[in-house]
């Protein structure tokens, strides 16, 4: 088995057994001989490409794993919370942790996409922006605590730009409000998000700077679970995991087999819009849980007032759950000790999260 650096020679089976007062025991091998049940929430708008491709290449049954998957127009965390479900997939990063900065025990146990927000503004008034201080005096059309919302605020922050005074924010309830304000010349920049590339282009309108040009490393959704884990739940996710890990790999590897994956999920489009919404280059699809960018972007949802100020030493540490990610990988490791392709996952979440 493969070693943390943290773990000082100690083997997984032992950390996981420390955590068994709180149903993360390490699975057997037993694990496999029997059918384990989740049921996954997942938003309407953006999919869930990973657990789509999964489906789609057999990877939740080699796992003997049964994934109900229920999708979602709005908050995917109250389902949650009520118990009506066991994971929120496709739900950002920053919703979770205002539901734990509000009494929500949560945990986040990997992660599912990164980047792939765009900033738009109509095409004759791209040019205009070519640096931060180029927003001052601007009207911004955002949905409030939209991920790139945040990312976005503390960016302006960081530099300098005063985000009550130098800039105004319009909040709106949705993307296609963000679009429409853009558009009217409400608003002369509106925060968007993936999948809205081909009726941004419709509307005259064009990205103005993606998330990722302001954070390259930007945290979108995380996999989220609750904090009371069963013994049984502890098996399930862990098998989730490595399941969503697999997948990763067939989606950098093989594109279109996302699109195809993902075709049933969006019934009424074209496959050239699936294939946007899925495959757009600057999202990024990953099951790595990103602790340390995701602690970051905590730190920037505090800077910009987005939490209350008695939420504001809240541990966030302690709502991170590695080590169903950590046994996925290092059973895939064990599965496959001559691929180098999970040994470099294996090295990237030693530098993302411990």
């Amino acid at each position: 088995m493969s070693k943390r650096k943290w773990l000082a020679g100690i083997g997984l089976s032992a950390v996981l057994a420390l955590s068994a007062c709180n149903g993360q025991e390490k699975a057997s091998t037993k694990d496999n001989e029997k059918t384990y049940e989740l049921k996954v929430a997942y938003g309407n708008l953006y999919g869930a490409p990973l657990a789509d491709i999964a489906r789609a290449e057999g990877f939740f049954e080699e796992e003997n794993l049964k994934v109900d998957m229920v999708g979602l127009s709005g908050d995917g965390l109250t389902p949650l919370q009520a118990k009506k479900v066991d994971i929120a997939l496709t739900f950002g990063s920053t919703t979770p942790m205002t539901f734990i900065a509000n009494g929500a025990d949560f945990q986040m146990i990997g992660g599912h996409m990164e980047g792939g927000h765009p900033l738009v503004a109509k095409k004759e008034n791209v040019d205009q922006y070519k640096t931060l201080e180029d927003y001052k005096g601007k009207k911004i059309a955002v949905v409030h605590l939209d991920t790139l919302d945040v990312y976005f605020r503390a960016a302006l922050q960081e530099a300098g730009i005063d985000i009550k005074k130098d800039v105004e924010f319009i909040e709106v309830d949705s993307r296609a409000s963000v679009l429409e304000a853009v558009k009217t010349g409400k608003a002369d920049v509106g925060i968007s998000g993936t999948g809205h590339l081909t009726q941004t282009l419709e509307l005259g309108l064009a990205p103005v700077q993606w998330i990722n040009d302001i954070e390259p490393d930007a945290v979108c959704c995380r996999v989220t679970v609750r904090g009371d884990i069963s013994d049984e739940q502890a098996i399930a996710y862990k098998k989730f995991m490595k399941a969503l890990i697999k997948a990763e790999r067939v989606k950098l590897e093989s594109p279109e087999k996302n699109l195809e994956a993902s075709i049933d999920r969006f019934k009424n489009l074209p496959e050239s819009t699936i294939d946007e919404i899925v495959n757009e280059p600057h999202l990024i699809n990953t099951a790595d849980p990103n602790k340390n960018e995701t602690l970051e972007l905590w730190e920037k949802m505090k800077s910009i007032g987005y939490v209350k100020k008695e939420a504001e030493n809240i541990d966030m540490n302690a709502h991170f759950n590695l080590s169903f990610y950590e046994q996925a990988i290092d059973e895939l490791i064990e599965e496959n000790p001559d691929d180098e392709y999970y040994q470099k996952q294996l090295e990237r979440f030693n530098q993302q999260n411990l």
